[in-house]
Formats: C-alpha cells, sequence, structure tokens
C-alpha cells in the first residue's frame, strides 16, 4: 500500500521508478521517470492491484513502462510514454503462469517510440486497452501494437492508433 507522487526520477544508470517484488496496490501518480539508464517505471515480481496513474515517462534507455514476472490486476490512466529507445509498453515473455494478467491500460498516451509503441509477448491473457492515443510521427517505419504468437485476449476498444501499421497480430486466428 505505498504511494509515491509528485516526484521525479531522471538520469539514474537504470531503473526510474520501480515498484518492488511482491508490491500490492502501489499507487504511483504525478511522477516524471526521465532519461533514465533502462526503463522509466518497471514492474518488478508481483506487482498487483496498483494504479499508475498521470504520469510522464520519457526518454529512457530503453522501455517507457516494463511489465511482467506475474504482474497482474493493475491500472494503467492518463500516462505518457514518449521517446524512448526501444518500446513505449513492453511486455516481458513470460509462461502462462508468470504472465501479467489482467491489466488495464485507459487514457494513455504511448508515442514516439523506438520500436512498436507497444509489445505484448509471452503468455499473457485478458488486458484491456480502451481510449489510449498511440502514434509515431518519425519517418521510419512503426508499428503500434505488436502482438506476439502465444498471447491470448487483448480487449482493444475506441483508441486511436496513428502509425504506418496500426496493428501486427502474429497469433493464429483461433487466438484472437
Amino acid at each position: 500500500d505505498v504511494t509515491v507522487e509528485d516526484c521525479t526520477s531522471e538520469e539514474n544508470a537504470a531503473l526510474g521508478l520501480h515498484p518492488g517484488s511482491g508490491s500490492q496496490r502501489p499507487t504511483i501518480r504525478h511522477c516524471t521517470a526521465r532519461r533514465n539508464g533502462t526503463d522509466g517505471l518497471f514492474l518488478c515480481w508481483r506487482v498487483r492491484h496498483g494504479l499508475f496513474e498521470d504520469n510522464l515517462l520519457e526518454e529512457n534507455g530503453q522501455f517507457g513502462i516494463s511489465i511482467g514476472h506475474k504482474d497482474s490486476d493493475n491500472v494503467f490512466r492518463r500516462n505518457t510514454s514518449r521517446l524512448s529507445k526501444q518500446n513505449g509498453l513492453f511486455f516481458r515473455d513470460e509462461s502462462v503462469g508468470m504472465a501479467p494478467h489482467r491489466n488495464r491500460f485507459e487514457e494513455n498516451t504511448i508515442e514516439n517510440n523506438g520500436g512498436p509503441e507497444i509489445r505484448i509477448r509471452g503468455e499473457v491473457n485478458d488486458l484491456t486497452f480502451v481510449n489510449n492515443t498511440i502514434r509515431d510521427a518519425r519517418e521510419e517505419p512503426s508499428v503500434g501494437i505488436l502482438i506476439e504468437e502465444r498471447v491470448g485476449p487483448v480487449h482493444l476498444e475506441d483508441n486511436t492508433i496513428q502509425t504506418r501499421q496500426q496493428i501486427e497480430d502474429k497469433r493464429a486466428s483461433n487466438h484472437r
């Protein structure tokens, strides 16, 4: 039940904001994580029932937001993730028992990152994306959401995707 509000974390060697292993119900709001060596916001093992809202994650060395090992049932609302070297939002490659299930993303802006704006890997299930803005104004070919082969159900509703390729879905049609 830790709350972090109105903090700036910038130019660290690795992570900006890092709710640690087993964090239950963390709240991170109105924070900035900028120009960190790896990730702006890194959810560690078993971060659950958290609320991450109104944060700015920009110019990080790897990912804006990285989520993975059993990080489930979290809400990400009105965050901006931009200008990171790889993905604005990255789901780590986890097996079904370890994947970050049932996370909700609403009203976020994810833009102008180095790879696909959102990359969903592993055997994750029941992700929800509602009213997000996903865009890339750079000249390089871009993908809004990359959904890899083993990903389960992903619910997309009323998102605005302004990239050369909106969605690249590598799943077999029976897994969509």
